[in-house]
């Protein structure tokens, strides 16, 4: 079985100037691999997910076995597949893959820092929590659609070290005000990032999500301002603000 979490990423890299490496875990989004670990992706996310941006390409097509021919598509999907089959097993070479990612960290003079979700929305307060107590001093972090989750966390019910981030859809946009009014920050992939900050006139506060990816270091309550890539370039659903 390949790897489960991974670190060879451009956004991600960035985050070591800040101090932390970080480890993260890419499923097959929605139902890519016959199982549905978006459940609160909507048609506009999912035309225009990461998933299809950088190495990750577009899978376009499929073997006999309904496998991506693309490499980094059917490791996803391997993953995927191997979570609903063997849950246990699942989660026992995670925690010894985040054990591996801690002493790596610590060996470069850094924090260790894991996202659960890169091209998934699971809730792993429920799935794993143990995960966040083995590894208190490793920080965790996600981006949801789950007003729900959202408000957990603003509610301090989710483990300490595991922050999230609302992210905003073409059919959100109330619950996403609710939790940036709760004090969690809300992702917005904006088609021009800077007319997003000028309309917002400064009334909240506004980072710049491309800078890194280590969203626990945001204000409380601010707007994350994503750049459109792959194929959220040409959405026209209004998941891409323009």
């Amino acid at each position: 079985m390949r790897e489960l979490l991974t670190t060879s990423n451009p956004k991600v890299d960035k985050g070591r100037a800040h101090g932390y490496l970080t480890a993260i875990l890419h499923l097959a989004p929605a139902d890519m691999s016959g199982r549905n670990v978006c459940p609160w992706s909507t048609a506009g996310c999912r035309a225009a997910c990461l998933n299809t941006a950088g190495r990750g390409g577009i899978a376009k097509s499929f073997d006999a076995q309904g496998m991506p021919e693309n490499a980094i598509q059917r490791a996803r999907v391997e993953r995927t597949r191997l979570f609903f089959a063997d849950r246990g097993a699942f989660v026992a070479k995670l925690r010894r893959e985040i054990t591996l990612h801690v002493k790596r960290a610590r060996a470069l003079g850094l924090g260790a820092s894991v996202r659960l979700n890169g091209t998934s929305d699971l809730p792993w307060e429920s799935i794993a929590p143990e995960l966040f107590a083995a590894f208190p001093d490793v920080q965790f972090y996600d981006y949801t659609k789950s007003l729900r989750r959202a408000g957990m966390y603003a509610d301090g019910m989710l483990p300490g070290n595991y922050h999230l981030t609302f992210s905003l859809s073409e059919t959100n946009a109330s619950e996403a005000w609710d939790a940036q009014r709760w004090g969690v920050s809300v992702a917005v992939v904006y088609a021009d990032p800077a007319a997003g900050r000028a309309a917002l006139a400064g009334n909240v506060p506004w980072v710049d999500g491309d800078a890194h990816d280590l969203r626990f270091l945001d204000p409380i309550g601010a707007i994350v301002a994503l750049k459109a890539k792959g194929r959220a370039k040409g959405d026209r659903s209004g998941f891409v603000v323009r």
